[in-house]
């Protein structure tokens, strides 16, 4: 399928509200917004746009004496006013105040922070004010931009949020259009849900993640990586109601289709409905029975065409029987009713899998934004446990506001903590998570779990062929597969060849029929000059364990495509998947990779050294040595009794006189 990035932007108004927040963007030097919310008091220097992506456009004020300390006076009067943000950016050497006062209160004035970047200036008022508000912004050097304000009263609106439950489906008449749905599993015992496409994890089938189902299993959380959007719509050969279910939070529009399937389940992602080579297959017919299990059938020509989930390779695919794996069912996104009850709500922070690189820690930080609402005291907040987790404070608005957790790992685990969220008796807890792994040797990588990120430094490429690149460390061998970089639309392993040394391989483990393959999740370092890779020698028979590994077989024949050595009883397979050639009736040494497909051994050759040939030639070299130490013999023999610099020559053998 044809990747699509998915923007989301936010679009600031000129007025927003949220969460007892009114927000105001200046459009204009008069300090204008869309709803003339402000009266100018002093206008500034110019309205600047910029392309630099570190801040927003804003109103400048210079240090011009004719400019600085510019700014306006609301046209409303704000209740209770507690917090005024002021986000703004300055010159690389610009300085200067804010000075902020709410009606006739005391005036208060704060330095700016330097820096071409948007900084957030939060005044909080040592108690509540009521009054209009005047801001002025006074310049000492340079240039100061003030791009928007905020202010937190009893006059900014509280949205009605909640959090909404995603219910089993139990008939079609529930099912709306552009309804937010989860495919969930018909049976009572399997907490997987369907995750979304990913051509670097497979791409023949969807790949199954974890759920949280409740007790009856009618309810199963809300996950961004599980939502898809159905669409009612009619099958384009028949007229008869048909679904079709669009990923819209990961691509801008891409569908779930069945593409065909003799040998995989090839259930996946297009970004049209309909294909040339397997008709209408993004299009479904449904039925859906009393307790949820779903029956969905591909209207396309695909041989496959039944959705169910596989339980043995933990993955959502398309099948010619509808009852040969698990069937699915559906959860669509129901909102819970308003409430008046105190509340905060506060999503759960997982920063996933991060690689251990070095001697120095790990490091990072994700910001979160806290909602709340009917609550009479701020929030504080906390983590249970701490370290390698922190916060960037610990008391939050009432009303809700945004909190950054930290980590800094230097081992790796699984770390868990609880961050808890409380308001005199209203308390909420939410999970914080991150997977931290290590670099690994590949005996160690071909034992992870399906799926799991698994991390290299350093491997050897052996052999690069189309997908294939065979590589290899002390401990074993396996395969990259390669697959294309987002980043650049090219493949990862675009130049590389046998002998490069591979550093910092990153990627998600799958046992491909046996066969221990990574597939790339982000780009390599490529040292600039290539090793010598040899074969290792077979002191043994061949076998499973050996698989991926670049071998050379001594005293081996060659018939057709079969191969036999000295030291097995077993006659191999010989497949010539590199398209070199097979020499037929070859005995000597032969270099191969040793590979498994639909579970058969087999040895792919790569090169020969025919023995016969190489004892005809090691003759014809020693007889041309033996001619040629005759020659010298008779040449020498001539010379009897010369003197030469004290050393007589005698039937050849030199002798000191």
């Amino acid at each position: 399928m044809k990747r699509h990035i998915l923007f989301l932007v936010s679009m600031f108004t000129a007025l927003t509200l949220h969460a007892g927040i009114t927000t105001y963007t200046f459009t204009n030097v008069n300090w204008g917004t869309a709803e003339n919310a402000w009266t100018c008091n002093k206008a500034g220097a110019a309205y600047e746009t910029t392309t630099n992506p570190n801040f927003q456009n804003g109103v400048k004020v210079t240090s011009n004496a004719t400019y600085t300390g510019a700014g306006a006076t609301s046209v409303s009067s704000f209740t209770n006013v507690r917090r005024i943000t002021l986000n703004y950016a300055t010159t690389t050497s610009g300085k200067g105040s804010f000075r902020i006062q709410v009606g006739t209160n005391a005036p208060i004035d704060t330095a700016v922070t330097i820096g071409q970047a948007n900084h957030d200036l939060t005044i909080v008022l040592p108690e509540a004010q009521t009054g209009q508000i005047t801001f002025q912004v006074n310049c000492t050097k340079n240039s100061i931009y003030l791009y928007k304000i905020s202010i937190r009263s009893e006059d900014g609106l509280s949205p009605i949020f909640t959090q909404s439950t995603f219910q089993l489906v139990t008939a079609l008449s529930q099912l709306q259009d552009s309804d937010q749905i989860i495919f969930g599993v018909a049976d009572n015992t399997t907490n997987m849900i369907m995750g979304y496409y990913d051509e670097y994890i497979s791409q023949n089938n969807i790949h199954a993640i974890k759920g949280k189902y409740n007790a009856g299993r009618d309810i199963v959380d809300a996950n961004d990586d599980a939502i898809y959007t159905v669409r009612i719509s009619a099958d384009p050969a028949t007229g008869n109601t048909a679904y079709i279910f669009r990923d819209e939070l990961r691509y801008e529009q891409a569908y779930l289709v069945a593409s065909g399937g003799r040998t995989k389940n090839k259930l996946t992602l297009y970004t049209d409905v309909t294909s040339s080579a397997y008709g209408n297959n993004g299009y479904w017919h449904m039925t859906i029975a009393a307790d949820g299990t779903a029956v969905i059938e591909n209207l396309g020509t695909s041989e496959r065409k039944y959705m169910q989930y596989n339980a043995s390779d933990k993955l959502f695919g398309c099948y010619g029987d509808p009852n040969s794996q698990t069937k699915v069912c559906l959860y669509r996104e129901v909102p819970a009713p308003a409430s008046t009850d105190p509340v905060i709500v506060a999503s759960m922070v997982n920063f996933g899998d991060i690689v251990l690189s070095g001697s120095a820690p790990a490091e990072g930080s994700k910001t979160i934004e806290v909602n709340a609402m009917n609550l009479t005291a701020d929030i504080t907040a906390s983590l249970k446990h701490g370290a390698p987790f922190s916060l960037n404070t610990t008391t939050l608005d009432r009303d809700g506001d945004n909190l950054t957790i930290s980590y800094s790992v230097a081992a790796p685990g699984h770390y868990i903590d609880t961050l808890v969220l409380t308001s005199g008796t209203t308390s909420t807890e939410v999970s914080v998570l991150i997977n931290a792994i290590r670099e690994m040797t590949v005996a160690e990588a071909v034992h992870a779990g399906e799926f799991e990120l698994v991390y290299l430094n350093p491997v050897v490429v052996t052999k690069k062929f189309d997908n294939y690149i065979f590589v290899r460390d002390e401990t074993g061998s396996m395969i990259i597969f390669n697959t294309t970089n987002p980043a650049t639309d090219k493949p990862y392993g675009q130049g590389l060849e046998k002998g490069h040394r591979l550093t910092g391989v990153t990627g998600r483990f799958v046992n491909y029929y046996g066969v221990p393959e990574i597939r790339p999740t982000a780009a390599w370092t490529v040292a600039p000059q290539k090793e010598t890779v040899l074969p290792e020698s077979v002191t043994q028979v061949i076998d499973s364990a050996d698989v991926c590994r670049y071998l050379a077989i001594p005293n081996a024949t060659i018939s057709g495509g079969a191969l036999t050595y000295n030291l097995s009883p077993v006659t191999y397979n010989l497949i010539d998947a590199f398209n070199t050639g097979l020499p037929a009736g070859t005995h000597g040494q032969v270099d191969v990779i040793v590979m498994i497909s639909h579970d058969e051994l087999q040895l792919w050759f790569v090169d020969a050294t025919d023995a016969t040939a190489l004892d005809e030639s090691t003759f014809n070299l020693q007889s041309s040595i033996f001619n040629l130490q005759s020659s010298i013999f008779n040449i020498m023999g001539q010379s009897v009794g010369s003197n030469y610099h004290g050393v007589v020559i005698r039937n050849g053998i030199k002798q000191l006189q």
